[in-house]
């Protein structure tokens, strides 16, 4: 009983709390009744076109992520209609033009009518480059296990499109991205290694290939080798364990694609960008730790790379501000007036709030550490800014380094007794 009580009042908190950021809500005045997705729209342009701060875009679709869990349902065509219900704004689509699997049914010609519909990026970018040409986060364990490019045409040391190379490592058929590591992203605090980062050359395609050795080898030699190797003699007292380097194709090369390369299979949908904007699922202050190619300023639609993660709550759509931290400046213009402080071991200071100047979206994130581009900024961001929830400017953020005085003897329940020799 006791259990379905606290239940019912975190669901209820979560209900007040959902409330309470829709009716902060500010819609513009200008804001359109109805709108008619178009072709090039993103998600957030249309949430511009509502609200002041984009970002909030989750809470007018009812105050609940999951109404739209994946914008990619939104398409061109579709008709979104702005409604007030209990007087909080509300913004859904218009039924009509929605078909039974809740996709619009777009016309395309007098007599072809589309029912597909396809998704609308959540920013202007293109992804394809922003992934490629960006560094990304690799997990040292990764790319310890990685494949790597081993061989190219006549024993070439670079590699550019069109050329035929071989892979060592390569377990199965597809599309690999080629990266190379450009350093390691350790923790800012405690020096920790927190992974790799990793900047990508180019994409390679595994092509089909005949493997008569090992399919004539013995059968002793399959008893003691790995399913893939077989022996091959270096003289007539020494063979070796020999296993077929994988033939693949260079597709494409936006670097020098070297020999000692490594591989990653392609992900999906890396030529996608669609992810619900939202603030992070729990309060968390971040720092950036390093920037694409090592400038020492970053602006928007420039990657930065957090030293939080998965382990910390983010997931990709979560927007963040970038914040200047706030300072601590000396004070001399105490009067003779003024109380002395209580304690002489204490300096008198006053705290600078920190600023906010710019917001950025995370789009790929491992367990500590996460990708995330710019999508505003004021002034540049550099390594040692502050990524926390929006809506703090001017807050005068706790500092890590703020101690608290230590008492000399320390509070006990416990009394102490002396006993005096005589």
């Amino acid at each position: 009983m006791k259990r379905a009580i606290i239940t019912l009042l975190c669901a209820a908190g979560l209900a007040i709390s959902a409330s309470a950021a829709a009716s902060a809500l500010q819609i513009r005045p200008d804001a359109p009744q109805r709108y008619t997705v178009k072709p090039g729209d993103t998600l957030w342009g249309i949430a511009g076109k509502y609200l002041y701060s984009p970002w909030q875009w989750n809470h007018l679709w009812g105050a609940n992520r999951s109404a739209v869990a994946n914008p990619h349902l939104i398409y061109p065509g579709q008709v979104l209609v702005l409604r007030h219900e209990n007087g909080r704004p509300v913004l859904g689509f218009d039924n009509g033009s929605l078909n039974s699997d809740g996709i619009p049914t777009v016309r395309l010609s007098p007599r072809l009518r589309e029912s597909s519909g396809y998704g609308i990026p959540t920013v202007n970018v293109d992804f394809y480059r922003l992934f490629m040409q960006h560094p990304q986060i690799i997990p040292p364990t990764q790319t310890a296990d990685a494949p790597r490019l081993v061989e190219g045409p006549d024993s070439r040391l670079l590699y550019t499109q069109g050329h035929r190379v071989y892979a060592y490592g390569v377990d199965a058929p597809g599309r690999y991205l080629t990266y190379r590591i450009n350093k390691n992203i350790t923790s800012p605090d405690t020096g920790k290694i927190l992974g790799q980062e990793a900047v990508f050359s180019g994409i390679v395609r595994t092509l089909p290939y005949t493997d008569s050795a090992l399919a004539n080898r013995t059968r002793l030699s399959a008893e003691k080798l790995n399913d893939d190797e077989y022996y091959t003699r270096e003289n007539a007292l020494i063979r070796l364990r020999t296993r077929a380097a994988q033939p693949m194709v260079v597709e494409t090369a936006i670097a020098e694609i070297r020999r000692g390369d490594y591989l990653l299979k392609m992900p999906e949908g890396i030529d996608s960008f669609h992810m619900m904007p939202h603030a992070p699922l729990r309060p968390v202050q971040a720092k950036v730790v390093s920037i694409f190619n090592g400038v020492g300023e970053a602006g928007q639609f420039q990657t930065i790379t957090l030293d939080k993660g998965e382990a910390d709550g983010l997931d990709k759509g979560a927007v963040l501000g970038l914040y200047k931290r706030g300072r601590q400046i000396r004070t001399d213009f105490r009067n003779n007036l003024a109380p002395a402080p209580k304690s002489r071991d204490v300096v008198e200071a006053v705290s600078i709030p920190t600023e906010e100047i710019g917001l950025a979206m995370v789009y790929r994130t491992a367990e500590n550490l996460s990708s995330a581009i710019i999508l505003e900024s004021l002034s540049g961001i550099k390594i040692g800014d502050t990524a926390a929830e929006p809506g703090r400017d001017l807050d005068n953020m706790a500092d890590e380094k703020t101690v608290e005085p230590q008492p000399m003897f320390p509070d006990t329940e416990t009394d102490i007794e002396i006993e005096i020799a005589p």
